[in-house]
């Protein structure tokens, strides 16, 4: 004959899942450490920023100067929204003023630097002089790098970590 034995356990014995206070404990510290991650995580996402506008400016003048070379002519490389303001975006236009390439504005960012960048059909700048365009945050923060992108005599661009 097979007897079945009846466990008895008092509820307390099996309890499982937290109590109200273990769960706000939790959610307050949660808190507190979201408050200390969120300004690095701001400062973060400026300085991604930062260096995805240096390699685009960076790309966009690798472009502009072998588009001189393959056309034969000078191509150009002006801002969007005039004046030094690159962080609005930019253009490549060829020798016949058509628009070989354009880039987006970047919030949070500020990109500044000459009016235009003209590379002739040798491939160099037109400028006589290292033309230099500064990149860095829109506010002002001391955690945030910036960067220059640089084109010399030879018209190839340079980014560096720093101001120009």
């Amino acid at each position: 004959m097979t007897t079945f034995r009846t466990m008895t356990h008092s509820s307390r014995g099996f309890t499982r899942g937290f109590t109200l206070v273990e769960l706000m404990i939790g959610v307050a510290i949660v808190g507190i450490l979201a408050a200390f991650a969120a300004p690095a995580f701001k400062d973060m996402m400026v300085n991604e920023r930062i260096k995805s506008a240096s390699f685009e400016v960076t790309a966009g003048l690798t472009l502009a100067r072998s588009e001189a070379i393959k056309l034969n002519g000078s191509v150009t490389l002006t801002p969007t929204s005039g004046g030094t303001a690159w962080a609005g975006g930019w253009s490549v236009a060829g020798p016949d003023a058509a628009v070989i390439s354009t880039q987006g504005a970047y919030t949070g960012i500020v990109i500044t630097g000459p009016t235009s960048i003209v590379y002739n059909r040798s491939g160099r700048s037109s400028s006589t002089t290292t033309v230099t365009l500064q990149i860095a945050s829109a506010a002002s923060s001391s955690t945030v790098t910036q960067r220059c992108v640089s084109v010399g005599l030879t018209g190839q661009p340079k980014s560096a970590l720093g101001s120009c």
